[in-house]
C-alpha cells in the first residue's frame, strides 16, 4: 500500500495542484499530510490538494507519483473514494497577521483545550472554523514553541516551506 500523487495539472491561485492520497487507509494519508505541513482542515473526503512544491516534497518523501486515472483507480479499489463526504468547513473569524488571540474571543471549549496543551493563550490565531457539529482554531507557529501534542483535540503540522508549523484544535460542538 502506498501514498500516491497525481500530475500537478490543476490551474489555481496562480500555480498548479495536485492531489494527494493513500491507497491504505486515511490515518496513512492523514499522517503523510501532516509531515509536509498540510492543514487537517485542508482535507477534501478523500484526498489532499497539494501545490506543485508539495508535490515534489511528498514524491521526495516516498509518495508515488503516478497518473490521475491509477490514482483514482487505486484509492477505488481500495474503498478509499469518497466524493460525497468532504468536510464543510466555514470560515467564521480571522484575525490579520501580526495581531493576537485574545481569550475572550474564543468559544469557551477552545480556553480550556489551549490550556491543556500548554499552548500560549497569546499565540497568534489565523481563523477559527466551523462546520455542521465542529469547531476548529488555526494557529501558525515557529518550530521552536513547545506544544503538548499529546492532547486528543490538537493537530500539530510538520513544517512548512516556510519553516512556520500548523496547530489545529478541533473540538466538537
Amino acid at each position: 500500500m502506498a501514498i500516491l500523487v497525481d500530475e500537478a495539472r490543476w490551474q489555481w491561485r496562480g500555480t498548479r495542484w495536485a492531489h494527494l492520497v493513500s491507497d491504505a487507509s486515511y490515518d496513512e494519508l492523514h499522517e503523510f499530510a501532516r509531515g509536509l505541513g498540510k492543514r487537517r482542515l485542508g482535507f477534501q473526503g478523500d484526498h489532499y490538494d497539494v501545490d506543485v512544491i508539495d508535490r515534489d516534497r511528498a514524491v521526495d518523501l516516498g509518495a508515488l507519483a503516478v497518473d490521475s486515472r491509477t490514482l483514482v483507480r487505486r484509492i477505488r479499489g481500495a474503498g478509499l473514494r469518497n466524493r460525497l463526504d468532504k468536510p464543510q468547513w466555514v470560515r467564521v473569524a480571522a484575525w490579520p497577521s501580526g495581531e493576537r488571540l485574545l481569550v475572550h474571543e474564543l468559544p469557551v471549549d477552545f480556553r480550556a483545550a489551549f490550556d491543556a496543551v500548554g499552548l500560549d493563550l497569546t499565540a497568534p490565531v489565523v481563523a477559527l472554523f466551523e462546520d455542521l457539529d465542529r469547531q476548529a482554531v488555526l494557529v501558525d507557529l515557529p518550530p521552536d514553541v513547545p506544544v503538548d501534542a499529546s492532547h486528543p483535540e490538537l493537530i500539530v503540522g510538520g513544517l512548512r516551506v516556510d519553516g512556520s508549523r500548523s496547530i489545529e484544535m478541533i473540538v466538537s460542538r
